[in-house]
């Protein structure tokens, strides 16, 4: 069994992942916790889980969280953790005008999602921002687009108008809100259920019809159920990408 950390910007996602099966935690990414409040949780979850974890595999976007989680889990585990993009590269091409700019989960899900499905493919992580990735017949990462996530979009509505309330977010059955949470409620849904359905129909159109459309991200069971383009949902698709090069590190 291997440890495989996702670090993302609100959430940190824990996978205790052996060949065939994935079972994950989430923690809240906050930055004010110390490699002793870490430690903590991490010796929690240790308790409940009782396996014997060989070594571990982070992911990170958030580099003021990447070194306390990594010296926590040494801490805790007393295991070898490797660091995607650092101590193991994604072995995937990447025709960014700008390779180095590519957020590390990006290029993590392109990978995993080249292992789940035939290129070409669109790939839709919703979380705290909404990326569309794409990768190319040739199983080559060639880019996408970057849009602000939905918790994100609700905070912004929230701190800036002083009489909308913050609200939940959940699938929304009415078009047609009747109060003004359900209003909210019903602009979040259904205009990104909007959004996507309309970046998906502009992808396939630039990729000949011939794209296969995954779905992943803390939001992604919602939107699911909203869209009408066929699409795959894999919710654990950066823990696959972990788990798969992980493979490559001969000291397990």
């Amino acid at each position: 069994m291997i440890l495989a950390i996702d670090i993302g910007n609100t959430t940190v996602e824990i996978g205790f992942v052996e060949e065939n099966f994935i079972k994950s935690y989430k923690l809240s990414s906050d930055l004010s916790k110390t490699i002793d409040d870490w430690f903590l949780d991490f010796i929690l979850i240790k308790n409940i889980e009782k396996n014997e974890v060989k070594a571990g595999f982070i992911s990170s976007v958030v580099p003021n969280l990447t070194e306390k989680i990594k010296n926590a889990i040494k801490k805790s585990f007393n295991i070898n953790i490797y660091t995607v993009g650092e101590d193991i590269q994604v072995p995937i091409k990447i025709n960014y005008e700008k390779p180095e700019e590519v957020g590390i989960d990006r290029v993590l899900n392109a990978y995993a999602g080249i292992n789940i499905s035939e290129p070409p493919l669109i790939i839709i992580d919703l979380g705290t921002a909404i990326t569309f990735d794409i990768v190319n017949e040739k199983g080559e990462y060639e880019g996408g687009a970057i849009f602000p996530g939905m918790e994100s979009s609700i905070f912004a509505l929230f701190s800036k108008t002083a009489k909308l309330p913050k609200v939940d977010i959940k699938i929304t059955e009415d078009i047609i809100g009747k109060t003004t949470v359900k209003s909210i409620q019903s602009g979040i849904y259904f205009g990104y259920v909007s959004l996507i359905d309309g970046m998906i129909e502009k992808f396939q159109k630039k990729l000949n019809n011939k794209a296969s459309v995954i779905l992943t991200g803390g939001h992604s069971e919602i939107i699911s159920s909203g869209l009408s383009h066929k699409h795959i949902l894999e919710k654990n698709l950066s823990l696959i990408g972990i788990k798969l090069l992980s493979k490559s590190v001969k000291l397990l």
